[in-house]
């Protein structure tokens, strides 16, 4: 079997070196006092300074002497990958190494003892030898680094695919019921007072006002029918009083409405907010706490129901918690068949950079249960107050 040129290589000088290392062995201290303040001159290196004391040729030359050369390869290499995870670049890395080599050979070639070249040749080549295989671990951080970025991107695009599809199916769903509302609630009520007023046309005609006051007393009903269900549309899609007031004043008036029409009691805190949102994440956000509230009435069963609404470490949460029976998160968000709902304001969220948490445990006695949903969507450069 041929053997690994890196190894022939490190087998050849393994004999120099260890006589280099007797040779270099009373100046230790000096050469490493000496390296750590070569390193601390050059500014990219200077605050890796702890970390590149890691790369001391002379711990690295014992290693080789205990060790086969495909072990110490091993071990630089893992030096290499664990120095790139910490953040040292590979510049970094190289210029450590050689700063050591210059420190070393002012004392291998000092005047006082004469060189001997076959040191000078064996301690450069080892030294190139020991760099390269820390380079190579650097790459194969960064490969792997990329490598695991670009899954993570890809993962991102698909689901960034799947939301767009079921964001549009969403919108088509609420295009039909708005458009099935508007005909059932409001052009019902519409077609019955066009009837009246033809009736009232007639009658008014003939003289008879007694018919033609019940008809007017009639269609102002219908009127007021009316009129309730175009606030009650509008009101789900978002109230007027969003665009007048602002988004807080909207999540308050939304809330109020819920526990008038629910009965469950909330209470909504918004103190701690100090920052003006972007207008996306305003819209998220009332989209994810209309959904959670639903989710409180259809299925927790809940009496009480508190929102917390605040900004803080650079980044604006919202945090709905409920007393109601609870449920198994875990497998409810992981199975696509129970968790639509869930799913949907995930996606809404992560979309934004955010993040989303769900925390519940099905009810077991009257004390326990309740369902914890925490969102958190990233500020940025938004300012805060």
């Amino acid at each position: 079997m041929r053997k690994d040129p890196t190894a022939r290589m490190l087998s050849e000088v393994k004999q120099p070196l260890l006589e280099v290392l007797h040779h270099l062995s009373s100046h230790s201290s000096e050469i490493h006092s000496c390296w750590l303040k070569l390193l601390k001159r050059y500014p990219p290196c200077a605050k890796h300074t702890a970390l590149l004391a890691r790369l001391h040729l002379g711990s690295q030359v014992q290693d080789l002497r205990s060790t086969s050369p495909l072990v110490f390869k091993e071990k630089s290499e893992r030096q290499g990958r664990d120095l790139a995870r910490l953040g040292v670049s590979v510049e970094c890395v190289a210029v450590a190494v050689a700063l050591y080599v210059e420190c070393c050979l002012s004392y291998l070639l000092s005047d006082d003892d004469p060189p001997k070249m076959h040191w000078v040749k064996a301690f450069a080549r080892f030294a190139s030898v020991y760099r390269f295989f820390l380079l190579s671990g650097c790459a194969r951080h960064e490969a792997a680094e990329r490598q695991l970025m670009e899954a993570r991107i890809s993962e991102t695009e698909r689901r960034s695919q799947d939301f767009s599809l079921q964001l549009g199916d969403a919108y088509e769903k609420e295009r039909r019921r708005l458009a099935q509302d508007l005909h059932d609630e409001i052009g019902h009520d519409l077609i019955v007072l066009k009837l009246y007023l033809e009736v009232i046309g007639l009658d008014s005609k003939t003289g008879d006002m007694s018919q033609v006051r019940r008809k007017l007393k009639e269609s102002v009903t219908l009127v007021k029918h009316a009129l309730k269900g175009v606030r009650h549309l509008t009101f789900n899609l978002g109230p007027s009083v969003w665009s007048e007031q602002g988004f807080v004043p909207a999540v308050r008036f939304y809330v109020r409405q819920f526990a008038k029409r629910t009965g469950i009691k909330v209470r909504f805190s918004a103190a701690r907010l100090k920052a003006d949102l972007p207008a996306h994440y305003e819209t998220a956000l009332y989209k994810v706490l209309q959904g959670a509230l639903s989710n409180v009435v259809a299925h927790a069963g809940a009496q009480h129901v508190r929102i917390t609404l605040a900004s803080r470490r650079g980044a604006v949460t919202i945090r709905i918690e409920d007393d109601g029976k609870g449920f198994n998160a875990g497998r409810q968000v992981s199975a696509p068949s129970l968790s639509f709902g869930l799913r949907a304001m995930k996606d809404r969220i992560e979309l934004l950079g955010g993040a989303i948490r769900f925390e519940s445990q099905p009810r077991r006695r009257a004390a326990e249960g309740g369902t914890t949903i925490e969102i958190r969507l990233p500020l940025g450069d938004i300012e805060t107050t």
